[in-house]
């Protein structure tokens, strides 16, 4: 628009200092005019429908390849680990546009984890993304569209983002992040939820971006995991869709009241979220042959403050009756208190090693004719307010001599632990009751997907 308006200016000292004729000025203001609004429109480079059964670019030559997923009711279903659609970035050439819509027609997977990408344009250095434009439904606690580059070290720190709710109902949506190369905007199912500016961080622009990677359903990011959904439609457009153009595309979409597909329905419920964090551990494989015939005994749970010890066995008599009733298996409450010792490092895995360590030196002081010993602990940050939540799960599986069996931690990074919202608003005693409850649940359902894990792995 400064352009503009610089020259019209210009164009009114001509017709003032009468070098052209008015004729000609209108001339050359409607070609101006027709290109300017020409510019403005958003052009679709770049389609994929998946209703050829392909991740095929319908409109340019950019077309995608699948990486696991299967195809079905003309929509990508990604609904394990390491699915995802690979897209030829240097194809689709993002940092050659000078204004972006990115839009998409899904079905939020309910089961994601912490850190999830939908679509990501960028690059990788090392284990971060970097020079990189992505939008999500699931990511560090909203849904989001960001951009950040020229920053190799924390590309984070320098990020444009625009943060709404995030979103994993196994429903249909519909998504728009535009970025005209100073204002990114995020839609959600036609709405403008926020908008935010390059202000503060000028290179994040989109002739900074890489072409190196682009993907679907998978982040630069290489620790994140992959995004679980469904796509029905994915569209690259060159220009900025407008608000009435985004709210009338998700009208049209979300009004058609479609009903998930059962095939699709099915896939997504039954995703093998990733429970939890196990070391590997030479024990594990022994562990896995002989738990079902095995005793195991189960300590009082550790329930954690960075200020305060305590011990529950209402918890641990709920996990030693789960183990009983869904896995079948021999187990039984033993009351005596197994001392953790003082919490001590700065990092939950260090938390998880030390007391680890110190549990195994009080099993040996105990007698116990069980195979295997559990000690489950919960970890509470400090109260902040009256609300309480779950810092991080650890699940300790000792054997008779005391050595790591089958142990394994859980934080908010980890999706079975997100999906269940480990918060209560309240701080009552009885707020706290139910949360450990709550936890130990999570534990139960976590060991039973680690298990599950570990079984496909030694059939690979």
């Amino acid at each position: 628009m400064k352009n503009l308006f610089q020259h019209l200016r210009m164009f009114a000292y001509l017709v003032s200092s009468r070098h052209v004729s008015c004729c000609a000025v209108i001339f050359v203001l409607v070609l101006f005019f027709t290109s300017a609004i020409q510019a403005q429109q958003p052009v679709l480079k770049h389609s994929y429908t998946f209703d050829n059964g392909t991740a095929k670019d319908m409109v340019g030559e950019a077309h995608g390849t699948l990486h696991g997923g299967k195809i079905t009711n003309g929509e990508y279903v990604s609904y394990a680990q390491g699915h995802y659609i690979d897209l030829p970035g240097d194809k689709i050439k993002i940092n050659n546009y000078k204004t972006l819509s990115l839009e998409a027609y899904l079905v939020a997977g309910h089961y994601n984890a912490f850190f999830t990408m939908f679509s990501y344009f960028g690059n990788s250095v090392g284990n971060f993304g970097t020079d990189y434009l992505f939008h999500a439904l699931s990511n560090g606690g909203h849904s989001s569209t960001c951009i950040s580059c020229k920053n190799y070290e924390q590309p984070w720190a320098v990020s444009t983002n625009v943060f709404s709710k995030t979103v994993k109902d196994l429903r249909y949506h519909h998504m728009v992040s535009t970025f005209d190369n100073h204002v990114i905007k995020f839609y959600l199912d036609g709405v403008l939820v926020n908008q935010n500016t390059i202000d503060q961080f000028p290179n994040n622009v989109l002739a900074n971006l890489s072409n190196q990677l682009a993907y679907l359903c998978k982040s630069g990011y290489v620790s994140d995991p992959t995004w679980y959904g469904s796509i029905d439609c994915f569209n690259i457009y060159e220009g900025v869709l407008d608000a009435s153009s985004v709210a009338k595309s998700a009208k049209q979409y979300l009004s058609s009241s479609k009903e998930l597909p059962a095939e699709i329905k099915d896939l997504l419920n039954d995703v093998l979220v990733n429970p939890g964090f196990k070391p590997e551990c030479e024990l594990s494989a022994q562990f896995m042959q002989n738990f079902k015939q095995s005793k195991f005994v189960v300590y009082p749970t550790v329930i954690r403050t960075p200020d305060t010890t305590m011990f529950s066995k209402t918890s641990a008599k709920a996990f030693s009756e789960l183990m009983t009733s869904d896995l079948k298996l021999k187990a039984e409450l033993k009351p005596e208190i197994l001392d953790p010792g003082k919490l001590e490092g700065r990092a939950q895995f260090t938390f998880f090693n030390n007391d680890m360590k110190n549990l195994a030196a009080s099993l040996k002081q105990k007698t116990s004719d069980a195979d295997y010993n559990v000690i489950l602990e919960i970890l509470f940050p400090p109260q902040r307010g009256k609300g309480l939540n779950v810092f991080g799960i650890h699940i300790i599986i000792l054997n008779k001599e005391g050595e790591n069996a089958f142990s394994f931690l859980l934080n908010s990074h980890h999706d079975y632990f997100t999906y269940n919202d480990l918060f209560s608003s309240g701080s009552t005693e009885e707020d706290w009751e139910n949360l450990k409850l709550k936890s130990t649940q999570v534990a139960m359902d976590a060991f039973k997907k680690q298990l599950k894990y570990a079984q496909q792995e030694s059939n690979q």
